[in-house]
Order: structure tokens, then C-alpha cells, then sequence
């Protein structure tokens, strides 16, 4: 933002002016020199100083204006066009003072030279830390070139045509001197390797009317006789248009911009450098040859004449000699940096093949076995499919029987070793061209390509076999079973049907108690569609509530008193029959939703028992399945609730089945035990909902906090009429209502239907029961007249 409000700062006319400024002057110049070489000599001094001075302002204004980071070499610059004003005002008063011309090695002379080392030190300083060795020496051989061409075409004639000598030919010596000097560093300014902005080529421009100005000077003034200095338009010209291209480079805005990559070239294309270095290398020596001729026929020769070129061509041809060492060892250099970096490349591509197979097959494998995953499986299957219309092939989905419980009692650990030695006794198994997968977790899959349905089917049998096998890990023998979904899929069936149908026929399997292999039919996906529609019935009754409860009594037996009421879920899906329990629930346990459909019950349950237990003293009991009683939070849910509703904890009787315990591992069993001691210790009571029909019934009943054992019906004698009942019936169901009594536990009996049964449960001490014979189960409203009407007949 402070850039931006800068630049809309600057007025136009200065945006133009740092633009355009160096023309203006240059047309001025340009003006100026086309008029001065044909001005009388004393004017042309005037005309020298005023250039001078205006050379000096544009300078000083252009450092100015753009405010150069390096402003040291233009400074230097316009120092230098000071002294060589300052040499020009002294030639035009001497002038003017005496009238003549002034001869070779006068102070003016002294002046002229005094500025070159501020010219050279610009030049020198412009350069900077850009200079490399390389472009010192092309400079140095550009220098020894051109002098080659100043001895044989100007100094050797000015010194034996000129009358001047002694301390004033030294004086004038000292101009072709620094001239190769400026063009020394002028040369090394261009060729440092980058193209120098246009503030710098003009600065070069300079050195070379400089140059060519004294070189035609001194060729003009060879034959005076009188050793003055001779006016020529040529050297006028160069003089001037000099002045005016110093002004112009220090006004030029590029003076403010760095260089560009890559070495100088002209508009074609052409390198610079290459090609002056030839020029000279050519000329020089061509130029020498025709002078030298010219004067070994003349008879003039001398050996001075012959010495001085040779050295200069001489130090030349060293000087290309080290260039092209230079050059060399720049390209071996390259080479083997080439080399190396081929060398790194050919490296870097082969880590990048290998890291691409090793991505390729991570992508493709599973971490853990090693096996297929999922994506090379369904590519396999999607490539069998496709090549023979027709053709059976098989696939195996098997999920491990109790492997959570491996995991949560021994740890992740020695899980992840039991699947790789499961994935390892599977392959034993299998042929050449099967596929054996790793799917995730503990599901596996087994793909057979072109294998009838027998061939399958044994497959399947010989993997739960192989599985039932223990497996010994550590010292730790480890039994296993699994279940098998298997599929017979043939084209057009796609590799997403065939895991489909395969995935039912797993959950067929686990559902009809696992350890099993169950074929995948259409009667599966049917039942799958239903069991779908089902869930998502549950899950728009839980929105919308659809669901209600009914309620059925418990009765004392010695009273006939209503004591309580257990709450059992009813669903009636809009516009269709009510869904039996039995049919809803175990849905409701699979899809995850019993947790929340639970947690309904209990606050519908707890909301309508209220009133009925202030008013009767009546509890309610309440189902709880074993997700919820596995929900850490459950505890919380039951205070929450009763918080909520305001129903005191001694109304509320939570039922548990023992098949929920035991479906459990040890860790979470002791985890259950501990939430429903901390529910007890509120005041809610326990009880064992269809006692007797667990595996670990005794066991269980003395470790877990109860107060209620509920006789599950199919403990409850058969009433035969007349007959009566036999001693037999009557042997585990005395036996559980002892236990009960013994345990100091409240029974319930379940299921009672007629007058003999509840007859039957008085004289056993079972003191409340509950079933048809009484009341069936019933809403609400109906509950609420029960329990203001008369009691039930006792038994």
C-alpha cells in the first residue's frame, strides 16, 4: 500500500521527464555537433565549454532524479567532465588571450589528463564485483588490438612526422596511453558475463569517440610543423557528441537498474566480444603488415616499428592463449558439473522408480500381511469378470469369530500377529492363480478365478477348518473360528456386485451363530432391502416418535395387587401392522440404534410412571439392552433421566438378560458390574430378566449387584387340567425360587397363563408373577383404569 501511494504521488511531468529527459539532451547534442566542427576555432572552444557545462548539469541532475544505488561511478563521471571543462574554458581564454593555437604538452594538456584517472575510476567502479577474471583478460586482449592499430596507424606516424619532442612528447604520449587504459576497463565493464543496461553502453560509447577522436587527432596533427595542435571536424565532432553522450548516460533512467543475464549480443544475435576479438586478432596484424610493407619499400623501415607490434600481437596471442585455457577449464568445469548432475539425475530417477514401485505396491497391499487390499482385489475381479463371458468365479469373504476379545484381553500387538499368521495358513491353501485379501480389521477375502461352485465350496469348508486349528503365538495357544460369506459371481455381475452379495452372505452367517459358511442367494439381498427398510422405519420413529409403550402388570400373588409394571416397546409403522419385538429389536442391536431407541423407553417409561407411583405406590421396570449397559455414560443417562422426569430411584427397576453378560468380554463384564453397583447405590433396583436361559447363570448371580430374579416361562410347569402337574415340572422351577429366597432375591415368575400355574407359584413361595392369566400388556390410558379399578382375583 505505501508503494502504490508513492508512486500515484509522483507528478506525471516528473514520471516523464526521468523517462524521457536523456533524449531531450542528446537532441540538443545531437544539434551542437552537427554545427561545431564548422565554427571558427575560437568559437569551437566556446562551444566546448559550454557542452562541457551543460554535460556537467545533466549529469548532476540525472544522479538526482533517479538516485542510483551505486551513485560513486556517475559522481566520478561528472568529476571528470569538470576537469575536462575546465581544460577546454583554459584552451578557449588562452585563445583569446594570445590569439594562436595552443601547441601539444601545454597545461591544458596537463588538464585533459588529470581527467582520465576520475574516467577511469567511473568506468572501473560501474563494473564493481561483477568483473570476472575472464572478462579481464577479453579486455586486456581487446586493448592489446587496438594498440596494435594505434601504433601502426597514428603513433608511429605522429613520431616521425611531429617536431615535437621531450617533455611535451611525453605529454602527448600520454593521451594514446590512458586511452587504451580507459578502453581496458571499458572492456571489462562489457564483458562481465551480463548485459549492462543502456546508462553503461553509452558510458562505453563515450571511451570510444574518446578513442577515436585523439586517434584521428593525432593523425591530423602528425605533419604540423610547428607542433600545434590542428583542428579537424572529424575530432571536433567525436569531442562533442562525447560530452553529450556522458550527459546522456547519467540522465538515463536504466543508471537506477541493475543488469541482465546472459553476455552482450548485437540485435542479430551475435556476441560482442567473439566478434571485436576477431576483428582485432585480424586486423591488426593486416593493417601492420601493409604499414610495414609500405615502409620496407619506401625505405623507412626501423626496428621499433617492427618490435612494438610484434610485442603487442604477441601479448595478444598469450592472452588468447590464457583465454582459451580459460574457456577450457570453464568447459571441463561444465562437463563435469554436467556429469555430476547426470550422475545425481540418473540417481534421483532410479529413487524415483524405486520410490514409484514401493508406493505403487503400499497402494496396492496391505501394511500389515503383505496381502491385497482392496483395490487390487476389486482390480483383479473387475479383470475376470471382464475376460470370458460366462465364466464362475468365487469369492470368500471370512470375518475372525472373537478376534475383538484377542485384542482387548492380549492386546494389539499379538492381534496384529494373529493376522499374520491366519493370512499366512489361508495362502497354504491356495493355488497359483488365486487372490487371498486383506480387507481391513479382521476381514479377509479369497478371490477364485474360473472355479465352479463345488471347487468354491470346498475352498470355503477346508478355510474354517484351517482356522479352527489353534494358533500358537508366544507360548499362547489362541482357538479361533470364522465365518464365511461365499459368492458364485459370473459377467455381467461387476466386482461391486460381487462383494456385495458376498457381504450378505457373511452377515448370514454371523447371524445364524457364526462359525459357518453360508452361499449367497437373491433371498439374502431380499432380506437385506427389508432389514434396510427396517432401519430406516426405527430411525423416523425415533424422529418423529413413532414409538409407544405398554405396560403389563406385575401381580402379588398373596393380594392380587398390581406391585408394578414392566414397560415393553411397541412400533407400528405408519400405514402398515404393528412389527412384533422380536422383529424390530435385534435390527435395532445391529444397526447401533438400541442405544438410542433405549434411552427413549426409559425417559417415556420414568415421564408416565410418576403419577402412577405416587398415586398407587406401582414401579416400573425397564429393559436395558447390553450396547446401553456397555455405553460408559450410562450411568449418567439413568440419573439424567430421572432428574428429568422426577421419578424417585426406588420406582425404577432396570432388567438385564444374562445372554448381554455373557456376550461381553471379562474386561467389559467387570466394567458393567461396577456402573450397576454405582445405579444400585442410587436406589434403583436390579433384576435378571429370563433367568435360566444363560450359560453362566450361578456363576453370575452371586458376582452381580441384583435384587430381582425373573423366572424366565419356559421354567414354568405346563398346566395339564385335570391331570395336574408332574413332579418333574416342578423340580427347576422349586429350585430357582429356593435359590432366590436363599439369595435373599425378590422372584418374579414370567408367563403365567392359567389359574393352576399362579396356584402353583403360591404354594412354591413365589410371591409375584406375571402374564395373560392376569393382564396383557396394555397402553398407558388402560393401565391407568387397572390400577384405579378393583384388584385382580388372587390366586
Amino acid at each position: 500500500m505505501v508503494s502504490t501511494t508513492a508512486a500515484k504521488a509522483v507528478p506525471s511531468w516528473l514520471r516523464r521527464l526521468r523517462r524521457y529527459a536523456w533524449r531531450y539532451v542528446s537532441g540538443v547534442g545531437v544539434a551542437t555537433v552537427l554545427v561545431g566542427p564548422f565554427l571558427p576555432w575560437g568559437a569551437t572552444q566556446a562551444l566546448y565549454g559550454a557542452a562541457g557545462l551543460v554535460a556537467i548539469a545533466a549529469a548532476v541532475f540525472g544522479i538526482r532524479l533517479h538516485r542510483p544505488a551505486q551513485a560513486r561511478p556517475w559522481w566520478l563521471l561528472a568529476a571528470a567532465l569538470c576537469v575536462a571543462t575546465a581544460g577546454n574554458v583554459y584552451w578557449s581564454v588562452e585563445f583569446a588571450l594570445t590569439g594562436q593555437r595552443i601547441p601539444f604538452g601545454s597545461v591544458g594538456d596537463l588538464i585533459y589528463l588529470s581527467a582520465y584517472p576520475l574516467l577511469i575510476a567511473a568506468l572501473w567502479t560501474m563494473a564493481g564485483h561483477r568483473a570476472r577474471r575472464t572478462g579481464m583478460v577479453d579486455a586486456a586482449i581487446v586493448t592489446c588490438g587496438l594498440a596494435v592499430l594505434m601504433w601502426t596507424l597514428v603513433i608511429d606516424g605522429f613520431l616521425d612526422g611531429s617536431p615535437v619532442t621531450g617533455a611535451r612528447l611525453a605529454v602527448a604520449m600520454a593521451f594514446p596511453v590512458f586511452d587504451l587504459a580507459v578502453v581496458a576497463v571499458a572492456g571489462r565493464l562489457l564483458f562481465t558475463g551480463a548485459t549492462p543496461p543502456t546508462a553503461h553502453l553509452l558510458a562505453s560509447g563515450l571511451v570510444a569517440l574518446l578513442t577515436v577522436a585523439d586517434m584521428v587527432h593525432f593523425a591530423h596533427s602528425a605533419g604540423s610543423v610547428t607542433g600545434q595542435v590542428v583542428h579537424n571536424p572529424v575530432s571536433t565532432a567525436c569531442w562533442l557528441l562525447g560530452l553529450v553522450v556522458a550527459g546522456a548516460a547519467a540522465m538515463h533512467p536504466s543508471i537506477a537498474r541493475p543488469t541482465e543475464a546472459g553476455p552482450l549480443r548485437l540485435r542479430f544475435g551475435v556476441e560482442v566480444r567473439p566478434l571485436v576479438q576477431i576483428v582485432l586478432a585480424l586486423l591488426g596484424p593486416a593493417v601492420t603488415a601493409v604499414s610495414l610493407l609500405d615502409e620496407l619499400v619506401a625505405g623507412k623501415a626501423e626496428l621499433l616499428d617492427i618490435l612494438v607490434p610484434l610485442a603487442a600481437t604477441a601479448a595478444m596471442s598469450t592472452l588468447l592463449v590464457i583465454r582459451q585455457q580459460q574457456l577450457a577449464r570453464t568447459a571441463t568445469a561444465r562437463a563435469v558439473d554436467l556429469a555430476a548432475q547426470a550422475r545425481a539425475l540418473t540417481e534421483a530417477l532410479e529413487e524415483q522408480r524405486a520410490l514409484q514401485e514401493r508406493l505403487s505396491h503400499q497402494t496396492l497391499h496391505d501394511p500389515l500381511t503383505g496381502l491385497a487390499n482392496r483395490l487390487l482385489l476389486q482390480e483383479r475381479l473387475g479383470r475376470a469378470l471382464a475376460r470370458r463371458a460366462g465364466e464362475a468365479h468365487g469369492l470368500l469373504l471370512l470375518d475372525l469369530d472373537g478376534f475383538k476379545d484377542v485384542n482387548e484381553t492380549l492386546g494389539h500387538p499379538v492381534g496384529d500377529e494373529l493376522l499374520i499368521a491366519v493370512a499366512e495358513r489361508l495362502g497354504t491353501l491356495l493355488g497359483d492363480g488365486d487372490t487371498l485379501a486383506r480387507l481391513g480389521g479382521d476381514e479377509f477375502v479369497v478371490l477364485l478365478e474360473e472355479a465352479s461352485p463345488e471347487h468354491t465350496v470346498g475352498v470355503a469348508t477346508a478355510v474354517l477348518e484351517a482356522v479352527r486349528q489353534p494358533f500358537l503365538l508366544d507360548g499362547v495357544e489362541l482357538s479361533l473360528t470364522t465365518s464365511v460369506g461365499l459368492h458364485t459371481v459370473r459377467a455381467p455381475a461387476t466386482a461391486a456386485d460381487a462383494l456385495r452379495g458376498a457381504e450378505l452372505a457373511l452377515y448370514a452367517a454371523k447371524g445364524a451363530g457364526k462359525n459357518q459358511v453360508t452361499v449367497y442367494t437373491d433371498r439374502l439381498r431380499s432380506e437385506r432391502q427389508d432389514y434396510a427398510q427396517t432401519v430406516a422405519g426405527l430411525r423416523r420413529a425415533l424422529k418423529d416418535d413413532g414409538f409407544v409403550l405398554h405396560y403389563q402388570p406385575l401381580v402379588e400373588l398373596a393380594t392380587g395387587a398390581v406391585r408394578g409394571v414392566e414397560a415393553l416397546l411397541r412400533w407400528t409403522p405408519p400405514g402398515q401392522r404393528p412389527v412384533p419385538p422380536d422383529a424390530f429389536i435385534p435390527i435395532a442391536e445391529q444397526s447401533g440404534l438400541i442405544g438410542a431407541i433405549g434411552d427413549w423407553v426409559l425417559r417415556r417409561a420414568c415421564t408416565e410412571a410418576r403419577p402412577w407411583y405416587e398415586q398407587h405406590g406401582t414401579t416400573v421396570s425397564v429393559n436395558v439392552a447390553g450396547p446401553q449397559l456397555r455405553d460408559p455414560g450410562f450411568p449418567d443417562t439413568v440419573l439424567q433421566v430421572l432428574h428429568d422426569t422426577g421419578l424417585p430411584p426406588r420406582a425404577l427397576t432396570l432388567e438385564i438378560t444374562e445372554t448381554d453378560l455373557v456376550a461381553t468380554t471379562m474386561a467389559e463384564a467387570d466394567e458393567v458390574v461396577a456402573r450397576l453397583v454405582k445405579i444400585r447405590e442410587w436406589g434403583v433396583r436390579v433384576a435378571i430378566d429370563d433367568f435360566g436361559t444363560g450359560y453362566s447363570s450361578l456363576s453370575y448371580l452371586r458376582q452381580l449387584p441384583v435384587d430381582i430374579l425373573k423366572i424366565d416361562r419356559a421354567f414354568i410347569p405346563p398346566d395339564r387340567g385335570d391331570a395336574g402337574f408332574r413332579p418333574d415340572d416342578l423340580t427347576l422351577t422349586r429350585a430357582i425360587v429356593d435359590l432366590g429366597a436363599s439369595l435373599r432375591l425378590t422372584t418374579v415368575a414370567e408367563g403365567v397363563e392359567t389359574a393352576g400355574q399362579a396356584e402353583l407359584l403360591r404354594r412354591l413361595n413365589c410371591s409375584l408373577v406375571q402374564g395373560y392369566h392376569f393382564y396383557r400388556p396394555m397402553p398407558a390410558l388402560e393401565l391407568a383404569a387397572v390400577l384405579t379399578g378393583p384388584v385382580a382375583v388372587a390366586a
